[in-house]
């Protein structure tokens, strides 16, 4: 289990590591051959940071190996000579025994020895391979790299845990109306502190500034600042740049990762720029408060990546030139460009080899392991395999699951033996192990799991059967329809349904009077999957079950029997107080073709249910009843759409002038879609 889960993750890691290259290599050059508007740049190095994240787990999630993949599996050719020495060893055992018997008379008085339960095998230690042992390192590097970053965001949190709401009703005033140009919904938190230089963004909702921004700034250079930090917010960059400083510190493998965040603060910076002079219409007063910010930056850093106004000082001066310049950028292609993008990604993921961690062109094998690697129990005969030539062997060799190549005989019976531990969760764990397993040998095991005496392993073995459909099964499953729990015979009948045929449905009809009616319920649906019309009449008096979900069920199973015996039960039904009975009730009258007076139609027609009325409608278009057409004429001015478009269909399917008059009415609905088919529906009709 450790070698496999190892093997995955590194698998992902070294994916990740080829497509994350090939993404930031491609962001890289683009931005060092042209000049990129900030909104475009930040695109590139974000879809370039997420992007190898997303590729790499595609890729091995839907298994897709382009040309170069690789794999860390080992060949697969050592279970299969395994197996095939187990197979030959097993050939020996056997033929020794044959001449034993040839030698010892037999008499037919001796007594049959008692067949010998596949003994238990006691599991090896794995020795730590290296893939674990890399995995391992990757792991503990990145748990640490990553405790120091929250170490370093709690210090941040302490140093300006002293900080304290702004007061100043001209400042909060100016913040206000930014919040609402900005569509923030509400306004951020002011704070101010003295253990800070330069503004910055917190979380997804406050803002910090300094002390000395409130005592050395203008009213304008303080509404810019803070029309720069908003943006910060607006645009989510604490929240980015958090998650890209965890990036570069889990996944410490890809150094590009460090250059996408700084090149994605960067542009996070001049973006700011931009939206503030935009609101505050003066990039002077951003660069007089830029260079203002740059003096007090005496103090170090503050030690973690944070959305601050001056925090990258060596972009002060193209920053403030920029703002003087009073240049605009043209991001009107980062459309285009987000669809190049998405385009890239989804050719990284079919075209970019990876790694995998199953071998290339085969499944995975499970692994047959040696004798040597084997702890029998002491005077247990081993298990061995059925000669290559007898059915048995074929049996084996038959085609497994996907994860499955070579049936592992061992694990089998070991699973086997555990079904009768004394431990009951024990039990239900090797009867669950069986089922995903898929070998047909656990079958005779999991039949005599039915009968034990704890209900949650027979229920396990039941959900395990039904994913065999062995008919062997089949007695053992229909005798648990009478177990005292609720939930173990929930699952025979789940087990039992995914059969075709052979199934004894006079125990399936029991449950159709089972106190639970869930149970109920699956059992009048499996009534009608089998297609039993001798149980048909059992079915009629769940039509008056208090469980509306029942009585629907129970309609739905006579329509699948096509039983027109009880039509008169289903007719009834038309009457029932819940909508999706009714619904159920008409379909069924439309589908096995009973008889139904005018009167009741015109019952039906009045629904107080949309979905009865639409089918309603369709029933009268398709007997052409003309007693309909009143009602029919009235449904064009419905409530509901699908009313009004189903009566102008069956008005045009039933042939009577009356219906032509009604369907002149209808080019003069309020419906524009009512018109239009009712025109087309006198188009249709012929003279």
């Amino acid at each position: 289990m450790i070698d496999t889960f190892s093997s995955a993750a590194l698998a992902w890691l070294l994916t990740y590591l080829i497509h994350s290259t090939v993404l930031l290599a491609l962001a890289w050059g683009l931005t060092r051959v042209r000049s990129w508007a900030p909104a475009s740049a930040d695109l590139l190095w974000k879809t370039a940071l997420v992007g190898g994240m997303l590729t790499a787990t595609a890729q091995l999630r839907l298994e897709l190996r382009p040309a170069g993949t690789v794999s860390l599996a080992r060949a697969t050719d050592a279970p299969s000579s395994r197996l095939t020495s187990h197979t030959a060893r097993a050939t020996e055992t056997e033929t020794l025994s044959s001449a034993d018997a040839t030698e010892t008379p037999s008499t037919s008085a001796a007594p049959t020895p008692p067949e010998t339960p596949p003994p238990a095998v006691a599991s090896v230690a794995p020795a730590l391979s290296m893939q674990t042992i890399v995995a391992a390192i990757w792991a503990f590097v990145a748990l640490a790299l990553a405790l120091g970053y929250a170490a370093r965001r709690f210090i941040l949190v302490g140093r300006i845990g002293d900080r304290q709401a702004v007061t100043d009703e001209r400042l909060l005033s100016e913040l206000e109306q930014l919040s609402r140009t900005a569509k923030l919904g509400r306004r951020p938190r002011l704070t101010v502190t003295s253990r800070i230089s330069s503004p910055i963004a917190l979380g997804i909702a406050e803002i910090c500034l300094p002390e000395s921004a409130l005592q050395e700034l203008d009213l304008e250079e303080q509404r810019v600042m803070l029309a720069h930090e908003l943006a910060h917010l607006a645009r989510r960059d604490p929240l980015w740049l958090a998650f890209a400083s965890v990036v570069e510190r889990v996944l410490w493998v890809q150094p590009l990762n460090r250059v996408a965040r700084r090149r994605i603060a960067t542009s996070a910076e001049y973006l700011c720029d931009e939206w503030a002079v935009r609101r505050t219409g003066s990039g002077v007063a951003l660069a007089r408060c830029l260079a203002q910010v740059a003096e007090w930056i005496q103090t170090s850093p503050l030690g973690v990546p944070v959305a601050g106004m001056a925090e990258e000082r060596s972009l002060l001066v193209s920053r403030v030139e920029k703002l003087l310049a009073g240049a605009r950028h043209d991001s009107r292609s980062r459309g285009v460009l987000a669809v190049a993008m998405a385009a890239v990604v989804l050719a990284t993921i079919a075209l970019v080899p990876g790694v995998t961690g199953r071998t290339v062109g085969a499944a995975e094998p499970y692994g047959m392991p040696d004798d040597a690697q084997i702890s029998y129990p002491a005077g247990a005969p081993k298990p061995t395999l059925p000669d290559a030539a007898s059915p048995a062997a074929a049996e084996v060799k038959k085609p497994a699951p996907e994860h499955l190549t070579s049936a592992d005989t061992a694990v089998v019976f070991a699973l086997v033996g555990r079904l009768k531990d004394e431990d009951a969760d024990v039990r239900v764990a090797a009867a669950e192990s069986l089922g995903k397993l898929e070998d047909s040998r656990a079958v005779p095991g999991l039949v005599a799991a039915l009968s034990d005496r704890e209900a949650k392993v027979r229920a396990a073995a039941a959900a395990s059967l039904a994913k065999f459909t062995d008919p062997r099964a089949l007695n053992g499953l229909a005798a648990l329809l009478a177990d005292p729990e609720t939930d173990v015979r929930k699952q025979a009948l789940d087990a039992l349904t995914e059969y075709e045929t052979g199934v004894p449905t006079a125990s399936i009809v029991r449950l159709l009077s089972d106190p639970d009616a869930d149970l109920r319920h699956d059992a009048a649906h499996a009534i009608g999957h089998f297609g039993d019309r001798s149980a048909a009449s059992a079915l009629v008096p769940l039509l008056r079950d208090p469980s509306p979900d029942v009585r629907q069920a129970a309609i739905e199973s006579l329509t699948e029997l096509h039983d027109v015996s009880h039509a008169s039960a289903i007719l009834s039904a038309l009457g029932d107080a819940n909508a999706d009975v009714r619904h159920q009730a008409v379909s069924a009258i439309s589908e096995l073709k009973v008889p139904l007076p005018d009167a009741t139609l015109l019952t039906m027609l009045r629904d107080p249910n949309a979905d009865v009325r639409v089918q309603a409608a369709e029933l009268a278009g398709e007997r052409s009843s003309v007693a309909a057409i009143p009602s029919l004429r009235r449904m064009m001015d419905d409530e509901d759409q699908d009313v009004r478009e189903n009566a102008i269909s069956a008005l045009a399917n039933i042939g009577d002038d009356a219906a032509v008059v009604a369907l002149r009415a209808g080019l003069a609905s309020r419906d524009a879609k009512v018109r239009r088919a009712a025109a087309e529906a006198l188009g249709d009709r012929r003279p």
